[in-house]
Formats: C-alpha cells, sequence, structure tokens
C-alpha cells in the first residue's frame, strides 16, 4: 500500500512539473513574440524569369528576385521557398538556402534557380489554348526564414498580366 501511495505522489510530481513547464514555455514564446512588435514583413518579388541549359527533361529557369526591408534591422536570410502560379497552376517550386544579408531600410537583390512542374507547366499551357483571353493571373508565395527569435515570414503576391 505504501508502495502505491508514493508512486502516486510522483506522478503528482511528475504531472506538476510538466504543468510548470508548460506554463514557462508560455511566458517564454509570448515573451519572443513582444521583442519585436513593430516588425514589418519584407517584400519579395521577381524581377526576371529566365530559362536555364538544362541536362535532364525538366526545364529549369533562374528567377531575379529583389528583398525590400522595412525595419531599422538588417535580415540575415538562412533560407527561401517559394511557389510560383500561373491560372492557379503551380508551376514553379524552388528552394535557396545562399542569400545576401538584406540592409536596415534597404534592399537585395539575388538569382536562384528554379524547376518546371511539367505536369502542371502542361496543363497550364492547355489551358491556355483553350481559354485564350489573353490574362494570366499570377500568384507568388514565398517564405523568408530569418533565424533569430522571428518565425519565418510569408509572403503572397498576386496579379495578372497580358502576354
Amino acid at each position: 500500500m505504501k508502495r502505491l501511495f508514493t508512486s502516486a505522489q510522483l506522478s503528482l510530481r511528475n504531472i506538476g512539473s510538466c504543468v510548470l513547464m508548460f506554463g514557462f514555455s508560455a511566458c517564454l514564446v509570448a515573451g519572443c513574440a513582444t521583442l519585436r512588435p513593430d516588425f514589418e514583413a519584407p517584400s519579395v518579388s521577381v524581377t526576371s524569369f529566365r530559362p536555364q541549359s538544362s541536362q535532364s527533361f525538366t526545364p529549369r529557369f533562374e528567377i531575379g528576385m529583389r528583398v525590400v526591408n522595412p525595419n531599422p534591422s538588417r535580415l540575415s536570410l538562412r533560407g527561401m521557398s517559394y511557389k510560383i502560379f500561373l491560372n492557379d497552376y503551380q508551376v514553379v517550386e524552388g528552394a535557396a538556402n545562399e542569400l545576401p544579408v538584406v540592409p536596415a531600410y534597404g534592399e537585395a537583390q539575388f538569382s536562384v534557380i528554379a524547376k518546371v512542374s511539367l505536369m502542371e507547366g502542361m496543363r497550364f499551357v492547355q489551358d491556355m489554348l483553350k481559354n485564350a483571353n489573353g490574362q494570366v493571373s499570377y500568384r507568388l508565395q514565398a517564405k523568408l526564414d530569418v533565424g533569430a527569435m522571428i518565425p519565418s515570414i510569408r509572403i503572397e503576391k498576386t496579379g495578372s498580366y497580358s502576354p
């Protein structure tokens, strides 16, 4: 009986420790979130889109990108992933990890290599041939990893153009 009581005490201590650790973690996360309350998300834009020679069946493109930092501290970009949709077809997808530091109240331009999704690309072309209305809608989704105490920054840009 004494052994049962001791194990019950131990489990209550474990539960108490877990509750205490959870509370501490919640306070820590809330505190980190308030370290940069005036942080403004940077903007990302595509500046160029050039085909690359490729040895494989999958086409590759060099995409020029520009990141504008509207904040008083520099952004050390650890990585970036991105997707480009044309008429809601995810045509391009890629990631990069060798990115420049974006200065405070400044901008940085760089190039990334992206592969075209062959099946989605063919569906997009087929859709364009069926509905030749001349307008192409685009959507750029980017996720920037700046590390430190800031969670990943997600950016989405939309628009349309006439080819």
